[in-house]
């Protein structure tokens, strides 16, 4: 079965927190996922990668959170990425208070698109109570999985 490769760009440590409730479930599901800080994981592995999720927050004026920027910057300024076989998920977090809300993951979910990536689900723009908000997506996405992956 593929990887599922859930990354996540966190600044306090609510979407890594998120993250690894992702990775949980998915394991509970039957896949085979892990969870890694974007920080650790060289962008151009994402030539290396079927499947792709996303968990990041916003930080400061609609910037990535210091463990995603490579990331962040790998995707946009690389005009020449062929990502036609990545299937991804995008799930934002932000304050919709602040003018930039969750622009981090629409930008991940622009780059990515963009480059010939595979949405497998809406990206999910989710407020502070992402707690209520997320596992509705998760669902979802777990449905496309299968669907995706079955053997």
């Amino acid at each position: 079965m593929a990887q599922i490769n859930i990354l996540f760009g966190s600044q306090t440590g609510n979407a890594q927190n998120l993250a690894n409730v992702i990775g949980e479930s998915l394991s509970s599901a039957g896949f085979d996922s892990s969870v890694r800080d974007m920080g650790s994981v060289d962008p151009e592995s994402i030539h290396d990668m079927d499947y792709v999720i996303i968990v990041t927050s916003t930080y400061g004026d609609g910037e990535p959170p210091d463990n995603a920027s490579e990331w962040a910057s790998y995707l946009k300024f690389n005009d020449e990425l062929e990502l036609s076989h990545v299937n991804y998920a995008v799930l934002g977090l932000g304050d919709n208070y602040y003018p930039h809300f969750c622009q981090c993951g629409k930008d991940f979910d622009e780059y990515l698109s963009r480059s010939g990536g595979n949405p497998m689900v809406p990206r999910l723009d989710c407020d502070l109570y992402y707690e209520e908000q997320y596992p509705e997506w998760l669902s979802e996405l777990i449905k496309v999985l299968k669907n995706k992956l079955k053997e």
